[in-house]
């Protein structure tokens, strides 16, 4: 059957024009799709060849050589995930869009059938098997690779998230401040128990100041991660104290049954500061 799949193959290619073509037409309007009907003419550009490739791809899998389809798979992967993700397409816009190429190309696979009288059905069956077989394996391929990549840039934003969130800034010697800013809540406080350290052990910490002076309100939870965090702190090697603890907070505190006891803490960022001897010149 080599040679009625090498056939098969070139018909596919001698009409992906066509198919392309008909692929196009089928498309909605859909806002701020790169698949939408009014897509941006250098957008359809580049949707028109890599649908081409598409089809090149998903013809090749009729061939006996599955090499040839394995390579094109991991090209074409690679190229469509990353421009999915650039135009941040849902993946289920992108396995519709694959749903209707699959349809449009078994249709010209049932032409040349039709046309060609030495193909007999026991052929229809065995290319439809491998038909939707490369296609079950191209959607899987794409899936898995969109859901790496996609995991990989989510969690590259939260790290600048965590970043930004609790920024860890050096002063001088060794002494660095951790300024919180509003709501500190058990997702944060979770946070700041794996990115805390570690940004200190980075940048060679052995003196921190928490400042809460810019934090609205302390419960249990958070403030128990305080307390993990100084301890972790601690086992580092890294003196870790508080500062802008509010009379309020430390109201509420006492009412919910908090002790900062066993910790040092000063009211206001600069007594903190000056406990390490970081001073102004004019204070010197």
């Amino acid at each position: 059957m080599s040679e009625q799949n090498q056939r098969l193959f070139e018909y596919i290619l001698e009409n992906s024009a066509s198919i392309s073509e008909e692929w196009l037409r089928q498309r909605s309007n859909i806002k701020g799709s790169i698949y939408s009907k009014d897509a941006d003419a250098s957008v359809e550009k580049k949707l028109r060849e890599q649908h081409l490739y598409t089809i090149e791809t998903i013809a090749s899998g009729f061939l006996d050589d599955q090499e040839i389809f394995k390579q094109r798979m991991v090209k074409w992967t690679t190229e469509v995930v990353n421009s999915r993700i650039k135009f941040d397409t849902p993946i289920y816009e992108v396995v519709e869009a694959l749903s209707k190429t699959r349809k449009i190309i078994w249709t010209y696979v049932k032409t040349y059938s039709l046309i060609h009288s030495s193909i007999t059905k026991e052929d229809i069956l065995s290319w439809s098997e491998v038909y939707h077989t490369t296609f079950d394996k191209l959607i899987n391929e794409f899936s898995e690779q969109y859901y790496k990549i996609t995991r990989q840039k989510i969690s590259l934003q939260q790290e600048l998230i965590d970043e930004t969130s609790f920024p860890v800034i050096p002063i001088v010697d060794h002494i660095a401040v951790l300024p919180l800013v509003g709501l500190i809540d058990e997702i944060k406080g979770d946070s700041i128990i794996e990115v805390v350290p570690k940004r200190c052990a980075e940048k060679h910490i052995r003196h921190l100041v928490i400042d809460l002076s810019g934090v609205n309100y302390v419960d249990t939870y958070v403030a128990h991660k305080f307390f993990d965090l100084i301890n972790i702190l601690q086992l580092l090697g890294i003196h870790a104290i508080m500062s802008g603890v509010s009379p309020d907070m430390a109201q509420t505190a006492v009412n919910v049954g908090i002790s900062f006891n066993k910790f040092e803490t000063f009211g206001h960022l600069k007594q903190a500061l000056s406990s390490l001897g970081v001073k102004k010149k004019e204070e010197e």
